[in-house]
């Protein structure tokens, strides 16, 4: 028999996710309209190749016609040769063009998720007990609905936990405790990545909302692992990255202890207070504190 309760539960959960998922695109967009015109790049560093052989010496900008005739100035690096700032504008230019085509994804998968997150709701049937739980199970594996920790009916929901955006505008979530490192875990979706600091230095798990996360992502997510662990004031610290699927969580095991099937990745970076800030959900920090 469906409940009240559950009916109210679904409705919300499912109108949290599309505010979500309108959030993401919204940002995602924002962040488009924003990025740079990578062709420039490409074209500064084609002219400074062009041109190298009859550049002499070090220079801040050079001035060279481009292939309409008009004058393009090109900012240089004084310490390095014309060759080594021509490769410097090709460097920028594939990375801000693999940037540009991860928003894109990232903006074309968050548009199909709202298509059928609205399709959802418009079809939804408080009145069929058989939907109804089936929606609240997949609402529950995306994060929309918060289950109690081990499924007890007598550990409390947890607070969320901590809210980053990565540069590629993907969420990072990031636990602030034992409890809710348990939840975070064992509620995310299976195929989302999954951070933990490594070479047993205790830390917050960390879940990265995405199947495919790019480098930069992976990136910026273990650096937040890193910083939200003992290691925080480490020089360098190992983080292991695996899927959530890969996840398991003993029987009887005490709050935030879990342990993993298959191959690890690790990465090893440096904490980065600057960066954690950077990266903070201000909606996030107007609601919840550190």
């Amino acid at each position: 028999m469906t409940t009240t309760t559950d009916v109210d539960l679904v409705q919300t959960g499912l109108a949290h996710l599309i505010h979500h998922t309108r959030k993401q695109i919204e940002s995602l967009t924002k962040a488009l309209d924003h990025l740079p015109d990578v062709s420039d790049l490409q074209l500064k560093g084609t002219l400074l190749k062009t041109y190298a052989s009859q550049i002499e010496g070090h220079h801040h900008f050079v001035e060279l016609p481009d292939y309409q005739g008009h004058q393009l100035s090109i900012k240089l690096d004084i310490k390095k040769s014309i060759i080594e700032n021509a490769e410097d504008y090709f460097h920028h230019y594939h990375k801000s063009k693999r940037g540009q085509a991860t928003v894109q994804q990232n903006l074309t998968t968050a548009k199909t998720e709202l298509y059928q997150q609205l399709a959802t709701q418009a079809a939804f049937d408080p009145n069929d007990p058989q939907a109804v739980a089936a929606l609240k199970q997949t609402l529950i594996a995306a994060g929309a609905i918060h289950t109690h920790v081990l499924h007890s009916s007598k550990a409390p929901t947890p607070a969320h936990p901590r809210r980053f955006y990565t540069h590629d505008h993907v969420l990072v979530e990031v636990g602030k405790n034992s409890r809710q490192n348990d939840h975070l875990t064992l509620t995310a979706r299976k195929d989302y990545y999954w951070m933990h600091a490594g070479g047993e230095i205790p830390g917050s798990h960390v879940v990265i909302h995405s199947n495919h996360p790019s480098e930069q992502t992976l990136q910026e997510a273990a650096v937040l692992t890193a910083y939200y662990s003992k290691g925080r004031q480490m020089n360098r610290v190992p983080v292991d990255v695996l899927t959530v699927g890969q996840m398991r969580k003993p029987k009887g095991a005490k709050a935030g202890l879990v342990t993993f099937s298959g191959p690890a990745r690790t990465i090893t970076v440096v904490p980065d207070a600057t960066l954690a800030a950077e990266l903070r959900d201000q909606e996030d920090i107007h609601h919840d504190a550190d």
